[in-house]
């Protein structure tokens, strides 16, 4: 789905500076939207259950004519850009995979790794269900790494 508002919104945003050039007017710039939280997850796939989520967590420098197009275009997929995302923590040293770039868009996805050690550190008990699933499953060496350096109690979640 992420991938699909992202094409429309490079479009869009290449319409814009057409018209812009045109005008004399100034033109938008590149921008990169970096997702966070459930919405990473669900876009990469990861093999646990995950519950859906109307709202879409991003950090993106993009100017507000294009946060407000990218908002119109969620919207028409049925989501919501959350307003706060900007307070989620993250780890320092989250990694950023290439999930579609355009000639205006990059959109990447914070690793799954880093989401949930996001996840257990920050909202333990709201995310249990799905951190014990994932440990059942048998946590990458990077997510063990993640939570040693960020003191994650992981004997909470079996």
């Amino acid at each position: 789905m992420l991938k699909v508002v992202a094409e429309q919104l490079d479009a869009w945003i290449i319409d814009q500076n057409v018209a812009s050039a045109a005008e004399g007017l100034p033109r938008h710039r590149p921008c990169t939207v970096r997702v966070l939280g459930q919405t990473a997850l669900l876009e990469a796939r990861v093999a646990l259950r995950l519950a859906a989520t109307r709202d879409i967590d991003v950090r993106a420098d993009y100017d507000d004519g294009v946060r407000r197009e990218f908002e119109r275009l969620l919207a028409a997929a049925g989501r919501e850009l959350d307003p706060v995302a900007h307070q989620i923590w993250m780890p320092r040293e989250t990694r950023y995979l290439e999930f579609y770039e355009g000639k205006f868009v990059r959109l990447l996805l914070a690793e799954p790794a880093a989401v949930l050690v996001s996840k257990a550190l920050k909202a333990p008990q709201k995310n249990a269900p799905l951190i014990t699933e994932y440990l059942a499953l048998g946590p990458t060496p990077r997510f063990l790494a993640l939570a040693k350096k960020y003191e994650v109690d992981l004997e909470q979640f079996t």
